[in-house]
């Protein structure tokens, strides 16, 4: 002790929640303890009337009615009892100085001793459940926790271990985790963290911060615990983790269902909402948003943004125009299949995947064991998230802007995903990431000889752009977009200085005109891919082309350049000829206007 405590000084007085109600009101027991007023609840309830202030309890009178009187007489009965508990607290820190600094934790130790004797009565299992209960997440999320904990407690009921706080400990969860893995010999472990990390230690947790309920994780021994390891190649058992390439979501959109009428609308309205979820990477609990109105369009941006059930946080969502042609689809309608009842829509899933052809060989590890499965029984909601968080991480979209779409509240979620990324992908990447080398033995260009024979290398970076690159505006229209803003930003003041903002739009600038003066690439994929797009997403990307053809003038691309870009738009089916002949008379517009 470094300082004077007086303990006889400690006080106790009982207050009313709401003095001035009409209604019974609740009783709290109300003291300073360390220089900080602390209020416990005495789980009594008094009329305001009814209360002697002065002389601290209720009024006992011929004048109140009989069940008056009974009432009253409880909250007397109480508020001695308290009285009781509290002076034992205070002989108790006098005969136990050393714990002072405990004095808030003792205190609720006394006066809730009864409510824990209660506790300690009461099946472990039964008060987690109350837990879950009081928890503030999803009911999706809770009704996976009340699952976890009736398989939780069977396995305490078949192995008659007690159904007590003392058996919350690092034996019990060891013989529930061999149970778990004998249940389940191929897939243990993300069903073991499931149950024994996500709900059993998440409750624990909960319950060792309670003073009402007689658990502490330091004596469980719990820290000690580990995971059975997964023996599998990580690799192989992350292929299990599949998510959708932009072809096979193509396939699977432009599949023609079949069955029942009831079948029709039923599959029709899981694989529509499946591949919107695919595009707007949210969970299955936040889709009802997108049609009901609980959300926010922001027209000039192209993006829908809203509130996510889960986490509460915000996610602003690039609206892609199959996207929004699929929420017109169902906007203020109900969906009445594609909802949190996971496991029935991920088989109704299964079943339509299947009829689409989605079937292309999985080889995954589980457990260390090989295994393959089609496609498509590998395939459930979550799958769509993870899909449009692979599909942008492919793409080269900065992770920093992902998360932005997907609510995340950092990157840590976007580099496990990205980790998923297959052995092709990682191909890809790496030699794509060498191309960029122009020089020396490291060049992963063509080779080219001159006229003396003589082997020399060129760097083909530029050749390797294909439709889908121009498409997805990552090199072409993300580089004409950041120098319009940087244009229109020009002279502003950038880190306490004035900015001149010339110099990188005139290096943008060449970017893109050397991009256009090399050979167009992938037109032929480009030609079939135009094909399919349906009137209105060709409408799309024809007005996409004229906002970029204007900036292109704005930022003084050449007008070879220009019509380069017109060209090739043409070439890939994106222009016919008389959106050709509408676009060449835009350019010679803008350019007459702007000599003017």
């Amino acid at each position: 002790m470094e300082r004077q405590i007086f303990i006889n000084e400690m006080q106790a007085r009982f207050n009313l929640r709401k003095p001035r109600s009409e209604k019974p009101t609740n009783l709290y027991l109300v003291c300073r303890i360390n220089n900080k007023q602390v209020k416990l609840s005495t789980g009594v309830k008094i009329y305001p009337d009814h209360w002697n202030e002065k002389r601290q309890e209720a009024y006992i009178s011929v004048r109140l009615s009989e069940i008056d009187n009974i009432n009253n007489t409880i909250v007397n009965k109480k508020i001695t009892k308290l009285k009781e508990y509290f002076i034992e607290f205070k002989h108790y820190l006098c005969m136990h100085p050393d714990e002072i600094g405990e004095s808030m934790k003792l205190l609720k130790q006394h006066i809730y001793k009864d409510r824990m004797k209660k506790e300690l009565q009461k099946p472990a299992t039964f008060i987690m459940k109350q837990i879950i209960e009081a928890k503030t997440c999803a009911e999706s999320s809770k009704k996976q926790y009340r699952s976890n904990i009736d398989k939780f407690e069977r396995f305490l009921k078949e192995n008659e271990i007690p159904n007590t706080w003392e058996s919350m400990n690092l034996d019990t969860i060891n013989r529930y985790q061999k149970q778990i893995i004998k249940e389940n010999p191929l897939h243990p472990h993300n069903t073991l963290r499931n149950i024994i990390k996500g709900t059993i230690f998440n409750l624990l947790g909960i319950a060792d911060k309670r003073l009402d309920i007689p658990f502490k994780w330091s004596d469980s021994n719990l820290n000690s615990f580990e995971f059975v390891k997964d023996k599998s190649n990580k690799e192989l058992a992350d292929n299990k983790k599949v998510s959708l390439t932009e072809e096979q979501l193509n396939k699977f959109y432009k599949h023609i269902i079949t069955g029942t009428e009831r079948q029709i609308k039923k599959y029709t309205e899981i694989r529509d909402l499946f591949i919107l979820q695919c595009l707007v990477g949210q969970r299955i609990g936040d889709m009802q948003k997108f049609f009901n109105g609980d959300n926010e369009m922001d027209e000039e941006a192209g993006t829908i943004s809203i509130i996510q059930q889960k986490t509460k946080a915000r996610a602003i969502i690039p609206l892609l125009p199959l996207a929004k042609e699929i929420i017109s689809k169902y906007e203020n309608k109900e969906l009445l299949y594609y909802k949190e009842r996971k496991s029935i829509v991920n088989e109704a899933l299964k079943e339509v995947a299947e009829q689409a052809g989605l079937d292309e060989p999985i080889t995954y590890e589980e457990n260390g064991i090989k295994q393959t499965q089609p496609l498509y029984k590998l395939l459930h909601t979550h799958t769509a998230r993870h899909t449009f968080i692979t599909i942008l991480c492919r793409k080269g979209i900065p992770k920093e802007t992902v998360i932005i779409a997907t609510g995340h509240e950092d990157t840590k979620m976007i580099d496990k995903v990205y980790s998923h990324l297959n052995s092709k992908d990682k191909a890809k990447k790496v030699s794509n990431a060498f191309k960029s080398l122009n020089n020396g033995i490291f060049n992963m260009g063509k080779v080219e000889t001159n006229s003396l024979n003589e082997v020399k290398p060129t760097n083909d970076a530029t050749n390797n752009i294909t439709f889908d690159t121009l498409l997805d505006t990552q090199f072409f229209a993300s580089k004409i977009n950041k120098a319009s803003d940087m244009f229109e930003r020009m002279g502003y003041v950038k880190n306490g200085k004035l900015y001149d903002y010339n110099s990188e739009i005139s290096g943008i600038v060449k970017e893109i005109e050397a991009y256009m003066q090399s050979p167009a690439s992938g037109l032929e994929v480009a030609h079939k891919y135009v094909e399919r797009l349906s009137v209105g997403n060709l409408s799309n990307l024809r007005d996409e082309l004229k906002l970029l053809i204007v900036k292109c003038i704005k930022i003084e691309v050449n007008v070879e350049t220009v019509m380069q870009i017109v060209d090739k738009a043409f070439k890939m089916g994106i222009l016919d000829n008389d959106s050709l002949n509408d676009m060449k008379e835009i350019v010679a517009g803008i350019l007459k206007a702007k000599d003017k």
